[in-house]
C-alpha cells in the first residue's frame, strides 16, 4: 500500500458553473432594466437638488443611468480567482462601487448653482456716413465713458455701418483709433438688425446680458424692431444712447414725379421735392432725354431748412418713353453730392411708330412717306444714329434695318434688337442691299442668329458658285520676286475656292496663255503644278489676255463670274474699256492689281470701276497675295441677284390679303439666301426658289429678312406700285408691337433696399384674373451714361386676383418696370410701371430718429441711456451661474482607483489566502 504521506491531495469541491452563469445573466439583466429605468425617468432637462442649504443642478442627469453597473460588482467578486481575504475583497469590490458612482456622477455633471450680477456688455457705434464727424467724435467720448464705468464688468465694441465689425479697446486701441469709418462702399448704409444680431455671440457667460446701441437711428437696411423681439426671448436688454450731434450741411434732392398720363403736345408739370438743412441758395437743371428741357430747363431757388417744393413745365413732342433727370448746384456747402440727382421716367402713348435706318436716309424717302400716309409715325436715321440700348428702341413699334453693313451696327445695338424684339414684342427686319446680309458680312454674327434666313443660298447643282479668272502680267518685268509671289497669290486664291466653284488661270506677255484652263476649283494638285510653271518673259498685251478671259467666262455656268486683273506695266493698247463694259453687261465683274509706280492707274482704275470691282494699288510685291486673298473672299461672299424677278406668293400670310401680288412690278435684284427650317416662313420667294420675304417668332415679337431692298436701286418700280402703301403698311401692322392687351396697374415701392411689385389682376368684367403666369422685368437705370442691370422675376399670387414679387435693388436711378401675363401660353394682358431710387437713403438730409431707438429699447425691456454706472447696475437682474464640480468627482475617482489598486496588490498582514476554502 502507499504511504499516506506519498498520496496525492483531494481536489477541491468543484464550482457549480451553471448557477454561476445563471447569476451572471440575471445580474447584466437587473442592471440593464435599472440603467434603461434611470435613463428614462430622469428626462432630457437638467435636474436640482439642495444639499444642506446649497442648491445644486445636475446638467447631464441621464448619465446617472451608468450607476446601474455597480450591480455588476457581486458577480464579479464570486467569480474572482484572486487568493485574497474575504475582508480584503470585499473592501475592494466597496472602492469599486465608489468609484463607478463617483464617475456616473461626473458624467452627470454636477454644478453649483450661484446667482450672478455681473454684467457682459456689448456696444454698437453707428460708423455710417450719415453719422457726421461731431457724431462720431461724441460717440467716442461715450465709449471712453462706458469704459471708465465697467469695474470688473465684460465690455465688447462693435462698429457698423452696412456690415457690423468687432473691434478691440485697449491701451493700443483706445476709442479714438478704435471707432473709424469703415471702407468708403460700407459707410453708404445702416444695418442695425445686422449690429445687434453679431451681439448675441459675444456675451460672456454666466453674466448678465447688455446692449448699448449709439446711433443716429437711420436705419436703411434690415428690421431693428423684429431683432429687438428676439433680443427679449434671449434675456438680452438693449438700451440706446441716440447720437445728437448737428449734421453736416446737406442739400439734397427728394422725389421728382410725374403726372400719370401724358399726351404728345401737352404740357404738365413737374414736381420737385428739394431737402435742405440750413437756408441757402441753389441752381436746378432740368433734362429731358439728356438734353436741357425746353419749357423750363434751369431754375435758380431760394431754399429754406426742410422741405422745399419747385415747380417745372415741360411737354413731349413725340410718343414714347420720355426720361427726365433733375441736377442740384447747391452754392454753399453740401456733404452728399451723390444725393444731388433725381430722375424719373413715363411712357407717352401716341401714333403707332416706325424707325427707319439706312447709311444713306434720303433713298428711304418713298418707304416713310408710304407709311406716313397710312397713319404712321415714321422717324428716319442715319445708320450712326441707330438706337444703342433696349431704352431708345423701347419708343418705336416696328424697326427696319436697311442695307447697313455688320460693321456699322455695334454689338449693343444688335442685343438690343434681339431683346427688343422678344420681350417687348417689337417688330424688326432686315431689309437687303449691296451692303447687308451675306454681302454686308453679317455671317456668322448674333443678327444671322436671330434672322430667319441664312447668309448662304441653296446652289442648284448643276450651277457653280462662283467662275474666277485670274489675269496675270508675265512679262520680263514682272521676273524675279514679283513672278514667285504673283504665283503664290494665285495659288493662295485657289485655296480658297469651293469645290462648287471654278477657276482659270492665263498668263500674259506678249500673248495670252491659258495656264489653268475653266475647272472646277476641287482639282486642287493639278492647279497649283500649272501655276507654278508660270515664267516671265516678254512685253505687256493685257486686251488679248482679258478677252481670252472673257470668252472662258461666257461658256461657264456660274451665279457669280469675277475677273481679277494683275500687272506691273504699261500699256497703250486701245478698246478695253469697251470689253470691259460688255464683260459687265453679261454679268461679270473686273477688280484690277496694280504693281509698281509705272502702271497706268487710270486705265486700271476706269477698268474696276466699268467693271463694278475694285482697284488696287501697291509699290510693295509682298502685299499682292494678300490682296488676292481679300479679294477672293469678297467677290466669293458676294450672293447679289441683279435681275429681274418676281415676287411671288409661298407660304399664306394675313397681311397679304386684297394685295393682287400677280399684279405686282418686277424687282432689279435682291441677296441670295437660304431658308431656316420652320417656324421660319417663306412668305414671297423670287423664281429661283430663294426668299424675298421671310419672317418668325421670337419671343414676343416678328422678326422679318427682306432680301431685296426699299430704294430706287432694285425696289424702283415696287415703290412706284399703287398697292405699295397697303402693301408696307398692313406688312407692318401684322408684325408691330402689339397694344391690344388688357393693361393692369402695377404697383412698385422700394422698401429698405428691397423691391415690392404687386399687380391688381382684375378683368373687364370686375371679376378677378386667377391662375395666371406672370413675370416682371425691371431694367435700368434710365441713365444713357449708367451701366445697365435687368432683373426677371415671377409674380406670384398670394390672393384673388392679387401677384406680388420681391426682389433686392443695390442700383440706383430711375428704373423702368414691365410685366407679362400668360394663360396657356398666351399673353392676355401686361403691365407697366416706373421706380425711382435715385441714391442711398443714408445721404437723406433729415433728423435722428429717435422713435425707432425707443420703440426698440422699449421692446428689448431697455431705455434710454442716462449715465454710463446704469449699463453696469445690476438692479433685481439675476442670472443662473454654475460652477460644476465635475473635476473634483473624478480626482476623488482616480484616488479611489488608485486605492483598489493598492488592496488587489498587497495583501492585509495576519490575513491568510482563502483560494481553497470552499469556494
Amino acid at each position: 500500500m502507499t504511504p499516506l504521506s506519498e498520496r496525492p491531495p483531494e481536489p477541491a469541491p468543484a464550482r457549480r458553473p451553471r448557477v454561476f452563469l445563471f447569476a451572471s445573466a440575471a445580474a447584466l439583466l437587473a442592471a440593464g432594466a435599472a440603467g434603461a429605468w434611470l435613463y428614462a425617468a430622469l428626462g432630457t432637462g437638467s435636474a436640482s437638488f439642495e444639499l444642506l442649504g446649497t442648491r445644486y443642478d445636475l446638467l447631464e442627469p441621464r448619465w446617472l443611468a451608468a450607476a446601474a453597473l455597480v450591480l455588476l460588482l457581486p458577480i464579479a467578486l464570486l467569480g474572482s480567482l484572486s487568493d485574497l481575504p474575504r475582508a480584503q475583497r470585499a473592501a475592494s469590490a466597496a472602492i469599486r462601487a465608489g468609484l463607478l458612482l463617483l464617475l456616473a456622477l461626473a458624467l452627470a455633471r454636477p454644478a453649483l448653482r450661484l446667482d450672478a450680477t455681473r454684467v457682459s456688455a456689448v456696444l454698437l457705434v453707428d460708423v455710417s456716413d450719415s453719422v457726421s464727424d461731431q457724431g462720431l467724435a461724441q460717440a467716442r467720448a461715450l465709449v471712453s465713458r462706458v469704459e471708465q464705468a465697467r469695474g470688473d464688468n465684460d465690455l465688447r465694441v462693435v462698429t457698423f455701418a452696412r456690415r457690423p465689425h468687432p473691434v478691440a479697446l485697449d491701451a493700443a486701441h483706445p476709442a479714438e483709433r478704435a471707432l473709424a469709418r469703415h471702407a468708403a462702399q460700407d459707410g453708404a448704409e445702416s444695418d442695425l438688425q445686422a449690429a445687434l444680431q453679431l451681439s448675441y455671440g459675444l456675451f460672456a457667460p454666466g453674466h448678465l446680458r447688455r446692449v448699448l446701441l449709439i446711433s443716429d437711428g437711420k436705419q436703411t437696411r434690415g428690421d431693428l424692431l423684429a431683432e429687438a423681439e428676439r433680443a427679449r426671448r434671449l434675456q438680452v436688454r438693449l438700451d440706446h444712447a441716440l447720437i445728437t450731434a448737428g449734421g453736416p450741411p446737406e442739400v439734397a434732392l427728394g422725389e421728382l414725379t410725374l403726372p400719370e398720363s401724358l399726351h404728345v403736345g401737352e404740357s404738365f408739370e413737374l414736381r420737385a421735392r428739394v431737402l435742405s438743412s440750413y437756408a441757402t441758395r441753389a441752381r436746378l437743371r432740368l433734362l429731358q432725354d439728356g438734353v436741357q428741357n425746353g419749357l423750363d430747363g434751369v431754375r435758380d431757388v431760394e431754399l429754406s431748412a426742410g422741405e422745399n417744393d419747385v415747380v417745372f413745365r415741360s411737354i413731349v413732342r413725340s410718343p414714347g418713353q420720355v426720361g427726365y433727370r433733375l441736377e442740384l448746384q447747391p452754392s454753399a456747402a453740401d456733404h452728399f453730392r451723390e444725393n444731388n440727382v433725381a430722375s424719373a421716367a413715363a411712357v407717352v402713348p401716341g401714333r403707332a411708330r416706325v424707325l427707319l435706318s439706312d447709311d444713306e436716309p434720303g433713298q428711304l424717302r418713298e418707304l416713310a412717306q408710304a407709311l406716313s400716309v397710312q397713319d404712321f409715325d415714321v422717324e428716319v436715321r442715319g445708320a450712326s444714329a441707330f438706337p444703342r440700348t433696349l431704352a431708345e428702341l423701347s419708343a418705336f413699334d416696328f424697326v427696319v434695318l436697311s442695307d447697313v453693313p455688320a460693321e456699322r451696327v455695334p454689338a449693343a445695338s444688335m442685343e438690343a434688337i434681339e431683346r427688343y424684339v422678344r420681350d417687348l414684342g417689337g417688330g424688326f427686319m432686315l431689309a437687303g442691299g449691296p451692303h447687308s446680309f451675306g454681302l454686308g458680312g453679317y455671317q456668322g454674327t448674333r443678327m444671322e442668329d436671330l434672322l430667319p434666313v441664312r447668309m448662304e443660298s441653296e446652289r442648284r447643282r448643276d450651277e457653280h458658285s462662283l467662275a474666277l479668272a485670274l489675269v496675270i502680267d508675265c512679262s520680263g518685268s514682272m521676273s524675279g520676286q514679283k513672278i514667285e509671289l504673283a504665283k503664290d497669290a494665285a495659288k493662295a486664291a485657289a485655296e480658297l475656292l469651293g469645290p462648287q466653284d471654278a477657276l482659270a488661270v492665263i498668263g500674259f506677255s506678249s500673248e495670252p496663255e491659258r495656264v489653268v484652263r475653266m475647272q472646277g476649283a476641287s482639282n486642287r494638285l493639278r492647279i497649283a503644278q500649272n501655276i507654278g510653271k508660270i515664267s516671265a518673259q516678254g512685253g505687256t498685251a493685257i486686251f488679248p489676255a482679258l478677252d481670252l478671259a472673257f470668252q472662258d467666262l461666257l461658256t461657264t455656268s456660274a451665279r457669280i463670274k469675277h475677273v481679277i486683273l494683275l500687272t506691273d506695266g504699261q500699256t497703250q493698247e486701245n478698246g478695253i474699256p469697251e470689253l470691259v463694259q460688255a464683260m459687265r453687261a453679261e454679268g461679270m465683274t473686273v477688280s484690277t492689281v496694280g504693281l509698281g509706280t509705272d502702271v497706268n492707274r487710270s486705265l486700271l482704275q476706269q477698268s474696276a470701276s466699268v467693271g463694278g470691282g475694285r482697284a488696287y494699288f501697291t509699290d510693295d510685291p509682298h502685299n499682292v497675295p494678300r490682296i488676292f486673298v481679300n479679294e477672293t473672299t469678297s467677290i466669293g461672299q458676294n450672293s447679289a441677284v441683279e435681275d429681274l424677278v418676281r415676287a411671288l406668293p409661298h407660304d399664306p400670310a394675313d397681311f397679304l390679303r386684297g394685295l393682287d401680288l400677280a399684279g405686282a412690278p418686277l424687282l432689279r435684284g435682291y441677296i441670295a439666301t437660304g431658308p431656316k427650317p420652320r417656324p421660319a416662313q417663306v412668305v414671297l420667294m423670287s423664281e429661283l426658289g430663294d426668299p424675298l420675304l421671310a419672317r418668325w417668332r421670337v419671343g414676343l415679337g416678328w422678326v422679318l429678312a427682306w432680301t431685296s431692298d426699299w430704294k430706287p436701286r432694285w425696289a424702283a418700280e415696287w415703290l412706284r406700285w399703287k398697292a405699295f402703301p397697303a402693301f408696307a403698311a398692313q406688312l407692318v401692322r401684322e408684325h408691330m408691337r402689339a397694344n391690344d392687351h388688357t393693361e393692369l396697374p402695377l404697383h412698385a415701392a422700394l422698401v429698405g433696399n428691397e423691391v415690392r411689385v404687386s399687380v391688381d389682376a382684375i378683368g373687364p368684367d370686375d371679376r378677378f384674373l386667377d391662375g395666371l403666369q406672370s413675370a416682371v422685368t425691371l431694367e435700368g437705370p434710365l441713365d444713357p451714361a449708367a451701366e445697365r442691370l435687368r432683373v426677371t422675376r415671377p409674380l406670384l399670387q398670394r390672393a384673388p386676383g392679387r401677384y406680388e414679387a420681391r426682389f433686392p435693388l443695390d442700383r440706383f436711378g430711375s428704373f423702368a418696370l414691365s410685366a407679362e401675363h400668360k394663360r396657356d401660353g398666351r399673353t392676355v394682358a401686361r403691365s407697366s410701371g416706373q421706380l425711382s431710387h435715385p441714391y442711398p437713403p443714408e445721404y437723406a438730409p433729415g433728423p435722428p430718429d429717435r422713435a425707432l431707438l425707443a420703440r426698440a429699447s422699449g421692446i428689448a425691456r431697455g431705455h434710454e441711456l442716462s449715465s454710463p454706472a446704469r449699463l453696469f447696475d445690476p438692479g433685481h437682474e439675476r442670472v443662473a451661474a454654475h460652477r460644476e464640480l465635475w473635476p473634483e468627482l473624478v480626482l476623488a475617482a482616480l484616488l479611489l482607483f488608485l486605492l483598489d489598486v493598492l488592496l488587489r496588490r498587497v495583501r492585509w498582514p495576519g490575513m491568510e489566502s482563502s483560494q481553497f476554502s470552499g469556494y
